[in-house]
């Protein structure tokens, strides 16, 4: 075991300790529920099952077997099929601290088992800015790329470029109609004004033909109640940009049917075709420059951006199409060629791998229209065959609504002999709800990544401005910025991906507990007791023994447990494992910030140790920090 994780070696010299015949391993070891059964427990009640004994006699007769726990142990309970074990404060402190030493910048690296790792991220159409649910996903995406290359993972991140979509070729028509002439806004929040009244003008078109061709009166009071609902949008849209509303409403009452327009658009797309190629991609390019310069404030950055017509032009999907066809699961209904999953699955022992009820059935996988054109899970099956072929693992963070069709999608290709495919993960995350608001990207509702970080930065402005009024404006901008990425950072990390979040702004900026700017204030008071001694504190030799207080040796164990953090993120791939630790930790440390003096230790041994304690608590936090993409503030 290497010197780099202090818990992990611990663990290592009990199980040395004990008989060869209970077998077991690192990963038996639990966190127990309070601390009167100890700092780490190891429940005997398998290996009992297995001995043919009963886990408390096992448990009592393994404590009697035992006289020497080693060093980093002060004493060990049998409890109910549970040996308990209490820490060593001064052993462990004393490790922990040779270890943080020893490399201080990369204290909480770990290692896993090596591979290439691809996770696609973000990956949000190109037709308007990145929202509060996008910025969810490229937060979870980009946070779990970074905890998996903490465990030596070679990871590549990329974005996936949907510019072959009804979507796109709907904002590439206003595009050719209005140009960039009035291009003054930021570039996506352009592309995101055209794809609103695009799409609105074109279903309002479309609406106007059907309520034209029925007589049915239910139907013409729905038709009637849509066409309004799409003209409300136009004129909320045209109160926002009077110059572009006009122009758009002038172009497209020149053009016969949009519809038609936006057909060709996408055939003529697919098909490579030089001027559409040249529209397209200038209009997409100009929303992924937004996109970019949205994702950097917040320390996101993707290696790789793959463009779907890239699948399309090189072949890729109709190659997916020829395998389809020659499969015995496909089959046409009507013009449409649709596969049987349900049927593959079953017969491919699919079901039992993938955790699936025998008696679930699997609706049928659409690939192609009626009229032979592509649909979006047709073309993602090329790209999950594209990233597989560069990768040994792959993730996808997409949203939960779309766990059918990834699991659709991946039954497909493995039905089609891409075995490789059960390595290809879908990291599946649920909405983000602000209280009293509806967004629709269609209709041009939503909440922009960038308008919540400004909000978070305007408000975090006003606290620093409260608490270090002397600060020059430049200053507390730059410091506001920060405290605002970590605060949505936080607030996204904090959750389970699979449940929702409620944003609020009192629990994400909250400056007193749980929240990213509680977590930098931590850092900024411990980094402010280390400035205050005026000595490099790794310079010192401490004598641990004068920690003696319960939140002392709270604190040691925490930061002696790193490591296996970021270990148990990675495996799990579950960041608020992550985010959760670093919040605990900053609680330990400002109880301890409250009742106990560093600097004014009454003697030089004792303020020697506390200022240990604080750089292993600074080391910590601004490591899990680097983790969760937040950058430390020497000061707030």
């Amino acid at each position: 075991m290497k010197l780099s994780d202090p818990i992990t070696l611990v663990k290592k010299e009990i199980l040395e300790k004990l008989p060869k015949e209970l077998a077991l391993t690192i990963d038996d070891f639990e966190i127990p529920p309070s601390d009167n059964f100890g700092d780490i427990s190891l429940p005997l009640h398998s290996v009992a099952k297995r001995l043919g004994k009963k886990p408390e006699e096992l448990s009592q007769s393994v404590l009697k077997a035992v006289s020497d726990w080693g060093e980093y142990t002060q004493k060990v309970e049998s409890v109910g099929g549970y040996l308990n074990f209490f820490l060593d404060t001064r052993s462990l402190a004393r490790l922990t601290w040779h270890t943080i030493k020893s490399s201080p910048s990369s204290y909480g690296k770990t290692e896993l088992p090596f591979e290439r790792v691809i996770v696609e991220h973000t990956s949000a159409n190109p037709i308007h800015p990145l929202h509060i649910g996008a910025a969810r996903n490229a937060v979870y995406g980009d946070t779990v790329a970074r905890v998996l290359q903490a465990c030596g993972k070679s990871v590549q991140t990329r974005f996936y470029v949907d510019d072959t979509g009804r979507q796109t070729a709907i904002a590439a028509l206003g595009f050719k109609l209005a140009g960039e002439s009035l291009l003054k806004a930021k570039p996506d929040e352009y592309v995101g004004q055209l794809y609103v009244y695009s799409n609105a003008l074109v279903r309002i078109h479309e609406l106007k033909k059907e309520l034209n061709a029925t007589k049915d009166e239910e139907e013409v009071a729905r038709l009637r109640g849509e066409l309004d609902d799409w003209l409300g949008v136009i004129y909320e849209q045209s109160q926002k940009s009077p110059e572009l509303y006009d122009l758009l409403t002038k172009k497209f009452s020149e053009i016969e049917d949009p519809s038609s327009e936006v057909a060709k658009i996408i055939r003529l797309y697919e098909e490579g075709d030089a001027a559409t190629v040249k529209l397209v991609r200038r209009m997409v390019e100009l929303c992924l420059q937004g996109f970019v310069q949205t994702l950097r404030r917040a320390n996101i950055f993707h290696d790789v951006f793959d463009y779907e017509s890239e699948l399309v032009w090189n072949g890729s999907v109709e190659r997916i199409l020829d395998e389809v066809r020659a499969s015995r699961y496909a089959k046409y209904e009507g013009n449409a060629l649709v596969f049987d999953i349900d049927r593959a699955a079953s017969e491919l022992g699919l079901k039992k791998i993938l955790g699936i009820p025998e008696n679930h059935k699997i609706p049928e996988l659409p690939l192609t229209r009626s009229d032979g054109t592509t649909l979006y899970v047709t073309r993602d099956m090329a790209y999950s065959l594209k990233k597989l072929s560069d990768a040994d693992t792959v993730y996808n963070v997409i949203g939960v609504e779309q766990s059918l069709a990834q699991l659709q999608l991946k039954i497909a290709l493995f039905a089609l002999g891409y075995k490789k495919i059960l390595n290809q993960h879908h990291l599946a995350y649920e909405l983000v709800e602000l209280p009293g608001y509806r967004m629709s990207g269609r209709r041009g509702r939503y909440v922009t990544f960038d308008s919540i970080l400004d909000e978070a930065k305007l408000r975090a402005e006003e606290e620093v401005s409260k608490r270090n009024p002397e600060l020059k404006p430049e200053e507390r901008a730059e410091i506001a910025e920060k405290i605002a990425v970590a605060a949505v950072r936080f607030a996204l990390t904090s959750v389970g991906a699979t449940k929702k979040i409620i944003f609020s702004w009192d629990r994400v900026l909250d400056f007193e507990k749980n929240s990213g700017p509680y977590a930098l204030y931590t850092y900024a008071r411990a980094n402010n007791i280390i400035r205050k001694a005026a000595v490099n504190p790794f310079l010192l030799e401490p004598e641990f023994s004068k920690l003696e207080s319960q939140t002392e040796h709270k604190i040691v164990f925490a930061c002696s447990r790193l490591p296996e953090v970021i270990r148990a993120t990675a495996k799990n791939i579950k960041p608020e494992i992550l985010t959760e630790y670093t919040l605990r930790l900053c609680d330990l440390f400002n109880s301890y910030y409250a009742s106990t003096p560093v600097l004014g230790a009454h003697d030089e041994d004792t303020k020697n140790a506390r200022l240990a304690l604080v750089t292993m608590v600074r080391t910590c936090l601004g490591f899990a920090f680097g983790v969760l993409g937040v950058e430390a503030l020497e000061r707030m």
